[in-house]
C-alpha cells in the first residue's frame, strides 16, 4: 500500500527469497518470475534486493540502506532482530528519526509473544470467529489465504503514517507495532464485548433463532441466498409487514420486539414463514423488489464473481494486468482513493535481487563492490 500511494519501498529478501513467492503453489496460481499474480498483489512497485543479513558485509549494507530511510518495516520475530542487531533499541540509538514498524503474530509481550504467528493462527483461531461463526458440528470454515494479513496491514498502514506525522512534529522517530491477534480482536470487537459472561456468554449459531429475522440470510427459488438487513426491528416492523404481506406481525405481541421473539421462541415460527416466503421468488427478483423499497440487501456472490463484477470495475476496485507470456489477471487494488492523487499502476514483480545493483549503486557501492559482495554470497 505504501508503494501504491507513492513511497519508494525497498524489499529486502533473504538469498532464498520471500516464501510468499511460492504461495501460488498452495492456491493453484502460477508463481514464476514476472508471472506471479499473488506475490504481485503485495509487492508491485517495490525495489527488490536480496541480502544475507548474517554476513557482516550484508549487515553493513542493510545499515547503509537505513541511513536515509524514513521507515524500517519488519515482521521478523524479536529474537531474530536482536541477534541481527536490528531491534528497535539498536536502530533507534543509531537512527533517531527512523520510524520502526514492527508487525508480529501475537504482540510483543505475553506468554506466546515469541511464537510464530500466521494469519490462520493469530488472526482467526485465537480471536474467536472460527469457533462461533458456524453452525455447531460443522467443519471449520477456511478463510481466504492472507485475509487477516491484508486486514492487519491495512490498519498498520495508518499507524505508520501517524508515526511519520508525529516525527514531523517532534523530530523523533518511534516504534509503531501491531499484530495479527490485535487486528483479529479489533475486527471482532462487537462479539468480543457481547459474548462476555455478564451478557450471557457464548451464543450458539442457530439458523432458526437469529437475533433479528430482518437481519438474516434466506434461500431463494433459484437456490441462491440473499441477505436482508433492517435498521432497527421495531421501527421497521410495519414496513416489512407491508412488503411481505404479513399484517399480523404488527398485531401479535410475540412479534413486537426482538426480546419478545426470543423470550417466547416465536422467532422459530417467524423465520420458518420467511424461509417459505423467500422460496417463492428468485434471488434477483427479491433483490430488485427489496432494493426498490430501500431495504439493504444483497445476493450472496461467489469469490469467482468479483473479478467481473460491474460495480467493482466501474470504481476501479479491480484492474487488469498483463504478465509474462500474455497472462492477463484482474488484480484487486488498494481500497483508498483520492480525487487529486493517483495510485501507481500494478507492475509484475520480478526475480529475487531484481534491483540489487541499482539500489546499491544509489547508496555508494561501486560495480566492483557489488561484484565482490555477490561473489562472497552476501547479496544476490
Amino acid at each position: 500500500m505504501l508503494s501504491a500511494y507513492g513511497a519508494e519501498v525497498i524489499k529486502v529478501e533473504s538469498l532464498a527469497g520471500d516464501d510468499y513467492r511460492k504461495a501460488g503453489n498452495f492456491e493453484r496460481v502460477v508463481c514464476e518470475d514476472y508471472k506471479n499474480p499473488l506475490f504481485t498483489i503485495q509487492n508491485s512497485g517495490k525495489k527488490l534486493v536480496s541480502i544475507d543479513l548474517k554476513h557482516p558485509d550484508g549487515k553493513s549494507a542493510m545499515l547503509r540502506l537505513l541511513e536515509d530511510a524514513d521507515v524500517f518495516l519488519t515482521n521478523v520475530r524479536t529474537g531474530g532482530l536482536q541477534r541481527l542487531g536490528l531491534d528497535y533499541k539498536s536502530l533507534h540509538e543509531r537512527f533517531p528519526r527512523l520510524v520502526y514498524a514492527l508487525f508480529s503474530g501475537f504482540g510483543p509481550k505475553g506468554p506466546v509473544a515469541s511464537n510464530p504467528g500466521f494469519d490462520s493462527t493469530a488472526f482467526w483461531l485465537r480471536s474467536g470467529p472460527m469457533a462461533d461463526w458456524q453452525v455447531p458440528g460443522s467443519f471449520p470454515f477456511n478463510p481466504t489465504y492472507a485475509f487477516g494479513d491484508m486486514s492487519t496491514s491495512s490498519v498498520f498502514f495508518s499507524g505508520i503514517l501517524m508515526a511519520l506525522l508525529g516525527r514531523e512534529r517532534t523530530g523523533c522517530g518511534t516504534l509503531v507495532n501491531t499484530s495479527l491477534f490485535a487486528s483479529g480482536i479489533w475486527c471482532n470487537a462487537v462479539s468480543v464485548v457481547s459474548h462476555q459472561p455478564q451478557f450471557g456468554g457464548k451464543r450458539p449459531l442457530d439458523p432458526l433463532r437469529p437475533a433479528d429475522p430482518f437481519s438474516q440470510f434466506y434461500m431463494c427459488a433459484d437456490g441462491n441466498w440473499i441477505g436482508i438487513f433492517d435498521n432497527e426491528y421495531q421501527r421497521d416492523l410495519p414496513k416489512f409487514a407491508k412488503l411481505f404481506d404479513m399484517p399480523d406481525i404488527t398485531e401479535n405481541p410475540n412479534y413486537a420486539s426482538l426480546a419478545a421473539l426470543a423470550e417466547t421462541d416465536a422467532i422459530v415460527e417467524f423465520v420458518q414463514r420467511l424461509n417459505a416466503l423467500f422460496l417463492t421468488r428468485t434471488s434477483g427478483e427479491w433483490r430488485e423488489y427489496l432494493s426498490g423499497n430501500s431495504v439493504s440487501c444483497e445476493v450472496m456472490h461467489c469469490i469467482r464473481d468479483v473479478s467481473t463484477d460491474e460495480q467493482a470495475l466501474a470504481n476501479g476496485y479491480v484492474k487488469e494486468l498483463e504478465f509474462k507470456d500474455g497472462l492477463r489477471v484482474m488484480m484487486p487494488c488498494p481500497p483508498v482513493h483520492f480525487s487529486d492523487y493517483e495510485q501507481r499502476s500494478y507492475t509484475p514483480t520480478g526475480r529475487i535481487g531484481e534491483d540489487t545493483d541499482s539500489v546499491f549503486a544509489a547508496i555508494g557501492y561501486t560495480k566492483e563492490d557489488i561484484s565482490r559482495l555477490r561473489a562472497e554470497k552476501a547479496i544476490i
